[in-house]
């Protein structure tokens, strides 16, 4: 029996891609667990999860707030996950990997996650505690398996109204929700049943073919499969599924602006696939992202970036301090057709209506009677953009990047100074507008005022030599063009020849994507009506306690105490060294890379003890972060 074990254990699957079909959409790999572990205790090392112990326990001693001392287990588990104990484990682990293999009727992703636990007694044992001591019941079976879904009891009341559970029939099994299967060896939780069947199939060797054997799979492999988060998807055949299944959806679906945004800058059609990783690296975290294209099919994004003249030093014209600054350097051959191109899709994915920026050029051209796209854009080499974190702005007005051109002459950059003025006039739908100027240090400023302009502000520009700069704040207009170096923190690409160049504080970039302005006025929508939803079923036949314990914060006090959390979490990002990020073009591939290094001082500490201070402050929001599972103290009382 012992060789009979052995045997079939050898030909089980080491590798998870083994376990998915070949026609996977996109592919998710936590690869080599045993060297991802020990760079992720590093990072831990010093901040509060490094003993989860001592953080649970600090945090009850310090307490103030009852849910503090009653403990929540989410961060009980979170403690746990990071404990140096769950490390040891993770790295017996064989694979991690999650695959989406299609889509279902309401267009939701169809996915099914699937744990090889090899070594790791702890890893199975945790797969049969969750199957065990949570409210999940067998369904269906996929051979000799057993599949579960959550189920909540039945109850129902005898005829002196005493409360019964009803449990003569067998639970049904649900077609799309979450659905979980373990045989010694492996973990499986998916979407349904036929996602999670194909995950076991596989494993018990009874179904053939597999996404490690297809072509495009071993290219994506052999480019980027090393320690750490590897994925892949076929756009193509991603793209052709989702299509299908809104044709046929049950439900009416609006396409969201991310995906219009893909579609019309990088042309689905023309990518074929998707692979990178992300790892750690000289302790910072380093993404590196690779994306084939059709060259039979147009892009404008791959076509904008195929110059390769952008190094760091361009981000020198960057003022500083700044969210962002990303430089692009045109490519050489069909400069005019890539930047209009670009141009016009970047519009239709902003969803503007009226004329594009290539049918404007071609208007303007006609009426001013000048080459513009040729004379300007076709002589423009490169273009820095820079978002001020803090720019000097009238009241209501829209913050726009600052922009630097670099141009091939001076004759260019005068050329752009003298049609400003014209643009600007016809952007705003009136004559073209008086400027005027204003002398910072060597440099003449000029300015047009707002007038109808829809971001309310009022353009600056100026030139020196070959480049030109313009936005809507005029001393950083001026700093822009100033000699001195080193007014952006720059960190030098991971390699030369690249098409983009960029620089970025995480911090305010995060801050400026998640700040919403609230509405004002004297009628202020509260958003869509939403149905009732029922009260959560507890552990057992406990009730639900709908009040928060004696001591809690009233939820003006838990709005402060959030927002203190969050401004903290913005500023240990902030806190971080720029993010450094590049692109370029190597025949039809297009790569990008970005790195962000750990802090001087402390790393990553301060981010994640900031995450998880915020994160505990979110908990509060429920009455019971834990359910209605009682008081901590009380769950085993002894008799």
């Amino acid at each position: 029996m012992a060789f009979v074990s052995a045997s079939l254990r050898a030909a089980e699957p080491t590798d998870p891609a083994e376990l998915f079909p070949p026609g996977t959409l996109a592919y998710v790999e936590l690869h080599d667990p045993a060297g991802t572990a020990p760079q992720i205790a590093v990072a831990l090392k010093g901040s509060l999860l490094e003993d989860s112990i001592s953080f649970i326990h600090t945090r009850r001693d310090k307490a103030k707030d009852p849910r503090d001392f009653l403990a929540k287990d989410q961060l009980a588990i979170l403690g746990l996950l990071t404990s140096p104990e769950m490390a040891a484990e993770f790295k017996k682990l064989r694979g991690v990997a999650v695959g989406v293999v299609g889509f279902n009727d309401q267009l939701d992703p169809v996915w099914a996650a699937a744990v090889l636990t090899g070594e790791s007694s702890a890893a199975g044992l945790m797969a049969r505690a969750f199957l065990t001591l949570t409210s999940v019941r067998k369904v269906a079976a996929i051979g000799d398996v057993p599949v579960y879904q959550f189920r909540q009891p039945t109850l129902g009341y005898d005829p002196n109204g005493q409360q019964i559970l009803q449990n003569e029939k067998p639970p049904v099994e649900g077609l799309y929700e979450p659905t979980f299967a373990y045989v010694p060896g492996l973990f499986v939780a998916g979407t349904s049943k036929a996602a999670v069947g194909e995950v076991i199939a596989r494993y018990q060797g009874k179904s053939k073919g597999s996404l490690g054997e297809t072509p495009a799979f071993k290219a994506a492999v052999a480019a980027h499969r090393q320690t750490g988060v590897f994925f892949f998807a076929n756009v193509a055949e991603c793209f052709a599924k989702f299509d299908r299944a809104r044709k046929k959806a049950e439900v009416a679906d609006a396409e969201s602006d991310s995906l219009g945004w893909f579609k019309l800058l990088a042309n689905p059609k023309a990518i074929q696939t998707v692979a990178g990783r992300a790892s750690i690296r000289e302790g910072g975290v380093a993404v590196t992202i690779g994306a084939t294209f059709d060259p039979s099919q147009k892009s404008p994004l791959l076509e904008v970036l195929s110059g390769t003249g952008a190094k760091v030093e361009l981000l020198r014209r960057a003022p500083g301090p700044a969210a962002f600054a990303l430089a692009i350097s045109f490519p050489e051959t069909n400069r005019t057709a890539a930047v209009v191109g670009f141009l016009d899709a970047l519009a239709k994915a902003h969803g503007e209506l009226g004329r594009t920026p290539g049918e404007w050029i071609k208007e303007l051209e006609v009426k001013y009677k000048m080459p513009l796209a040729q004379n300007l854009i076709g002589k423009t080499r490169a273009a820095i953009f820079v978002l001020p974190l803090h720019p000097a702005l009238p009241k209501g007005a829209v913050s726009l990047p600052t922009v630097v051109l670099q141009t091939e002459s001076e004759e260019v950059a005068a050329a752009w100074e003298e049609i400003l003025p014209r643009l600007i006039g016809d952007l705003g739908g009136t004559p073209t507008p008086q400027a005027s100027s204003e002398a910072i240090g060597n440099l003449k400023v000029f300015s047009l005022p707002a007038g109808t302009l829809p971001w309310k502000a009022a353009v600056h520009y100026a030139r020196k030599g070959n480049e030109f700069a313009i936005g809507l704040d005029r001393k950083l207009v001026a700093a822009a063009l100033e000699s001195e170096a080193g007014k952006v923190e720059a960190a030098p690409p991971m390699v030369e020849a690249n098409a983009v160049v960029g620089s970025m504080n995480l911090g305010a970039m995060i801050k400026l994507l998640t700040e919403v302005s609230p509405l004002t006025g004297p009628v202020v929508p509260r958003g869509p009506a939403t149905p009732a939803k029922p009260v959560p079923a507890g552990r057992g036949f406990s009730e639900f306690m709908s009040e928060p314990p004696a001591g809690s914060p009233t939820p003006e006090a838990q709005k402060k105490d959030e927002a203190a959390a969050k401004e903290a979490l913005f500023k240990s990002f902030q806190a971080l060294p720029a993010l450094s990020l590049a692109a370029r073009r190597t025949g039809n591939e297009l790569r990008f890379e970005m790195f962000q290094p750990k802090a001087p001082s402390g790393g990553f500490v301060p981010l994640i003890d900031a995450a998880v201070g915020w994160f505990d402050k979110t908990l509060n929001r429920a009455p019971m972060p834990n359910g209605s599972f009682g008081p901590r103290f009380g769950r085993f009382r002894g008799g």
